[in-house]
Parts: structure tokens; C-alpha cells; sequence
């Protein structure tokens, strides 16, 4: 399942690993200014890496001169409404933008102060209609632009912040001990 999707995306492999660089890199760095463990920095820097490589870059092998001559620039607005519960248990377009928001919506919610979270999932949650107009402005990329990936994204957004904010006590309860433990 996970291949079929990702086997139409071959740039998804390169462009993580180009995403993995600049998390390792920096993660330390994004981790004191979100005020949070360096490990939700790079879960961040990565996800975010994930996101623009599945949605920005090209979902096949061939020149960008190849789609810009069959593109067709709009927005589709049809499909609007929940997921059905049936497509959240298999990986398809709208599967897998959910998929790709959680762990940005985690990230957010475990940063350090209430601030810097609710920073971080505003952002977020400009993220998405970002993404459709990037989409829409560059149909040379061959991703098509529609509302329903905004909706999805922005639910997998709130169901990674909702286990941040529920795991968030523990998980802060936690790196406490452990530097208790180290001094």
C-alpha cells in the first residue's frame, strides 16, 4: 500500500533525505527557541521536510516542461466534509496528507511555552492553504490543488496537537526526571 503511493513520488526518497540534513542541523537551534527538547525540533524540521517534499515537489519522473503543458490551473472544491472513518485505514491522497500534519501537530504542542506553541500551530495551520496555493500558482509541478487537502491536513494538524497536549505533562514529567537523574 505505503509503496504504491509513494512509488508515483520519486522524488519523496531524495527529498527526504535533503530534509534530513537541515533537521540534524539544526534542530538544536529551533529547540531553544521553541523552548523544547531538541527531539521535537528535528520531528518538526522533518515533518515539515516531508510536507514540502510530497506536496511541492513533482509526482512522477519527467521534465517540468512535460506538465506544464497538460496543466490545468484550479482549485477543486468538491469532496468537502469529514474523511469517512473507511479511507482513514488505508493510504491514499487524503490519508496521507492527515498523516503528514500529525506529527507537525505534536511537535507544536510539545513546544515549551504556550506561546511558542500556539505559534507554531498558527503557522501551521497557515501551512496548508500555502501549500494549495503554491500548488495552484505552480501547475507545472503536477499536483493538483483542491480544498479537501487543506481540510484533511488541517485535521491531522489538530489531531497531532490534541496528543501533544494530552501527552505533553507526561512527556515534560519525563525529561524532568531524566535531568534530575543526570545531576
Amino acid at each position: 500500500m505505503i509503496k504504491a503511493v509513494l512509488g508515483t513520488m520519486p522524488m519523496f526518497w531524495p527529498g527526504l533525505l535533503c530534509s534530513l540534513v537541515p533537521a540534524a542541523l539544526l534542530n538544536r537551534v529551533v529547540g531553544r527557541w521553541l523552548r523544547a527538547h531538541w527531539a521535537v525540533a528535528f520531528v518538526l524540521l522533518l515533518a515539515l521536510g516531508g510536507v514540502a517534499t510530497l506536496t511541492l515537489l513533482p509526482d512522477s519522473w519527467g521534465p517540468l516542461s512535460a506538465y506544464s503543458r497538460h496543466a490545468v490551473r484550479h482549485c477543486t472544491l468538491t469532496g468537502l466534509g469529514l474523511m469517512p472513518m473507511h479511507d482513514l485505514t488505508v493510504l491514499n491522497p487524503g490519508g496521507l496528507c492527515l498523516a503528514l500534519f500529525v506529527p507537525i501537530g505534536l511537535a507544536g504542542a510539545l513546544a515549551g511555552t504556550r506561546a511558542r506553541a500556539a505559534t507554531v500551530l498558527l503557522g501551521a495551520a497557515a501551512l496548508p492553504f500555502a501549500i494549495e496555493c503554491a500548488q495552484y500558482a505552480l501547475p507545472g509541478i503536477g499536483q493538483a490543488c483542491t480544498a479537501r487537502d487543506v481540510l484533511d491536513s488541517l485535521l491531522g494538524l489538530a489531531l497531532g496537537a490534541a496528543v501533544g497536549l494530552l501527552a505533553g505533562p507526561f512527556a515534560r514529567a519525563g525529561a524532568r526526571s531524566l535531568r534530575e537523574g543526570r545531576a
